[in-house]
């Protein structure tokens, strides 16, 4: 996972799979490397480099986005494939949360 901030945007690019053995890794450097809240509006989360992506995966998301929302902050995927964007339309997550392509 790689941060970056672009204007008033972080984001976090996933360069594995978003599957139960990588979460908690994930978990741990987004606790240690999210800005201040002050610091940015939205949060994106870059999926172009991830191909599978398990229950755990779709866990991490919704509690990403569910702590966005709490802190008042944007939450956006981008770069999903068209088969992680078809896994969140089926789930109804897309009505939550923009998917970019």
């Amino acid at each position: 996972m790689e941060k970056q901030i672009e204007n008033r945007n972080v984001i976090y690019t996933l360069s594995e799979g978003l599957t139960a053995n990588k979460i908690s890794e994930y978990s741990q450097y987004l606790d240690q490397t999210l800005p201040d809240v002050e610091s940015f509006d939205e949060f994106i989360l870059n999926l172009s480099q991830t191909d599978t992506i398990d229950s755990t995966g779709v866990t991490f998301i919704i509690s990403i986005y569910k702590k966005m929302k709490v802190l008042g902050k944007k939450f956006s995927i981008s770069g999903a494939t068209e088969e992680v964007q078809g896994l969140f339309k089926l789930m109804k997550l897309n009505q939550f949360f923009e998917m970019r392509s």
